[in-house]
């Protein structure tokens, strides 16, 4: 129970931006993959999933989006 709860409250403030679903880079690779797509925006804090699959969570400034 209390995961879903944590997550709900993950999801709420989730901000819908123009940014997710656009193609982005890592500026520090993880396990050496940089490359993905923006899945989820959460103010300072970007939700990646790699090329791999992997879903990763990076700081804004971490991230270069290809608007």
């Amino acid at each position: 129970m209390l995961l879903n709860l944590t997550i709900e409250v993950m999801y709420r403030y989730e901000e819908l931006t123009e940014i997710i679903g656009v193609f982005c880079s890592l500026v520090v690779p993880y396990k050496g993959y940089t490359e993905g797509t923006v899945v989820a925006d959460y103010g300072n804090e970007l939700v990646v999933r790699l090329t791999n699959g992997k879903e990763v969570v990076a700081y804004r400034d971490e991230v270069i989006v290809y608007e």
